[in-house]
């Protein structure tokens, strides 16, 4: 059985290990991201990724998730997967590609949207007269402006919580939406956002600076 500590191996050398050995069954991982702790299975069958699923989602959308753990465990647990329906049709580089750019995009973003439990408040101060939006866009904007977080914002519409999080940041920027605070998963408590993370506060000195 192939299994050990994400310190010891990359995710990417693992998944290379798998696809190599052409091996069929289910890769179960646990360990930190960048948007909290995740869990789940990525289901090979001769090597080839066939499905993905963590406790929430089920397909592309749970294996960019699962690809962005950097420090937990895996466990590769050879088995028939027959049952398992198609899901995945990428390779596992253009999979590596899809994760990493998503992260990327998390990365820029999160200075606008501080945490995937942040809550949002529809506003109209200083909203452009014209605005273009995609009806995704609508969607998003429809979900965070009823109270919804980012978190729940994906699993309603099966998307990952770094696109919603992308779009969130637009509609900010657009100043139709503001941010309002975080929602405790736990209780559905909302800590009220105290205001701009020190390092967009930094980034906007700056620019100003420069100016």
């Amino acid at each position: 059985m192939l299994e050990g500590s994400l310190k010891d191996f990359s995710l990417d050398e693992v998944l290379q290990m798998v696809s190599l050995g052409e091996k069929t069954g289910e890769l179960v991982l646990e360990g930190e991201t960048a948007i909290g702790k995740k869990s789940g299975k990525i289901y090979f069958e001769n090597g080839i990724v066939k499905d993905a699923e963590t406790e929430e989602v089920r397909g592309e959308v749970a294996i960019v998730e699962l690809l962005n753990i950097r420090d937990g465990t895996f466990k590769f647990v050879p088995r028939d997967v027959g049952d398992i329906k198609r899901s995945i049709n990428k390779s596992i580089p253009d999979l590596v590609l899809l994760a990493t750019s998503k992260l990327d995009e998390w990365n820029r973003v999160k200075n606008r949207v501080a945490s995937v439990d942040s809550t949002f408040k529809l506003s109209t101060d200083e909203v452009p007269e014209e605005i273009t939006l995609t009806p995704l866009d609508w969607k998003v904007l429809s979900l965070l402006g009823k109270g919804y977080t980012v978190r729940e914002a994906a699993l309603k519409l099966n998307m990952t919580v770094f696109d919603v999080a992308k779009i969130a940041y637009g509609l900010v920027a657009l100043k139709i939406l503001r941010e309002a605070g975080e929602k405790n998963p736990q209780d559905d408590t909302i800590v009220k956002t105290k205001g701009a993370p020190r390092t967009f506060i930094t980034k906007l000195i700056e620019r100003v600076k420069r100016e």
